[in-house]
């Protein structure tokens, strides 16, 4: 137990790497927010389609239900917005007026909720296959923080864009990786029950990143760049692309 405990932790900690990077160079961080945020965008589309989704795909035979549980979980979050911005943001600005910070203020809560679900599937993962060989769980465990590197270095961007301290940036990811341990525990004493659910749990993880992405990251890039700077927002995220489908080729042997 205490191995699997420890494989979990390899997938949820060691992918902090990038992020940390970025913190020890927060001020070019801030010089270069729009390519972070734009590269951020790109990670959270790449993520979903090009490896989020199709693994959930490749675990059933009828694709229809694992496309409606996705768009289930873009809708879920669609709804959690609103109502974060409805809540805990009333009086913020006057009545019939609505300001950009009212939107950006709730994209924390989504994205440390929707990272916290990818890793506690991701501890489901590793224990799955662990039950099925030891050693397959610590080779599990590696691609898992191979592959979350992108994302990590995703959320610290975003949340040091919104003006997060590097502390509490490094705090609140540090906490969200660590939800990959009751996932393993969970995943190691209801392996069998569990097995037939992860393909949705994966379908919605990645609607959640899908609507992180389109209705959070590409209006702010918007936002902030106006009229100007197209290679400035576009570019990054085209990269983004191609460096996160190369990793997803390495970490599956491809």
């Amino acid at each position: 137990m205490l191995e699997l405990i420890f494989y979990s932790l390899i997938g949820g900690l060691f992918s902090l790497i990038g992020g940390l990077l970025l913190l020890w160079k927060r001020e070019y961080a801030k010089k270069i927010e729009i390519y972070l945020l734009s590269f951020a965008a790109g990670a959270f589309l790449s993520i979903s389609f090009l490896d989020v989704l199709p693994e959930a795909l490749e675990l059933v035979e009828e694709p229809h239900p694992i496309l409606l549980t996705a768009l289930g979980g873009f809708l879920f979050f669609f709804i959690l917005e609103r109502a974060i911005m409805t809540v805990f943001h009333k009086g913020h600005s006057k009545k019939g007026e609505h300001e950009h910070s009212d939107h950006t203020e709730s994209l924390p809560a989504l994205l440390i909720s929707g990272d916290s679900l990818h890793n506690f599937i991701d501890g489901i993962v590793i224990a799955l296959a662990f039950l099925i060989e030891p050693s397959l769980g610590l080779i599990t465990a590696i691609a898992v923080a191979a592959h979350e590197v992108p994302q990590e270095i995703a959320d610290f961007s975003i949340l040091l864009n919104l003006g997060w301290s590097k502390t509490k940036v490094l705090t609140t990811n540090v906490l969200q990786s660590l939800a990959s341990v009751p996932g393993a525990l969970l995943g190691f004493y209801a392996g069998n029950l569990l097995e037939g659910y992860l393909p949705y749990l994966l379908a919605a993880a990645s609607g959640i990143f899908l609507y992180i992405s389109a209705s959070s990251l590409v209006p702010e890039i918007h936002h902030k760049t106006g009229h100007h700077s197209f290679a400035k927002a576009v570019a990054p995220l085209f990269l983004s692309v191609i460096i996160i489908w190369y990793l997803i080729k390495l970490t599956h042997g491809e």
